[in-house]
C-alpha cells in the first residue's frame, strides 16, 4: 500500500513539474513576442507613478 502511495506521488510530483515548466514556457514565449510593448508599457507606467508622487 505505501509502495502505491509513493508512486503515485512521485508521478504526481513530476506532472506538476511539467506544467509548471510549461507554463513557463509559454511565459517566456509572450515575453520574447511582446517584449517592446510590455517596456513601452512599463516605462510609461512608470512616469504615470513618478508624476502621481511629485503632486
Amino acid at each position: 500500500m505505501i509502495k502505491i502511495i509513493k508512486k503515485s506521488l512521485i508521478i504526481l510530483l513530476l506532472v506538476t513539474i511539467n506544467v509548471i515548466v510549461y507554463i513557463a514556457k509559454i511565459i517566456q514565449n509572450f515575453y520574447k513576442e511582446n517584449k517592446s510593448k510590455i517596456e513601452k508599457y512599463s516605462k510609461s507606467f512608470y512616469y504615470v507613478l513618478k508624476e502621481e508622487l511629485s503632486k
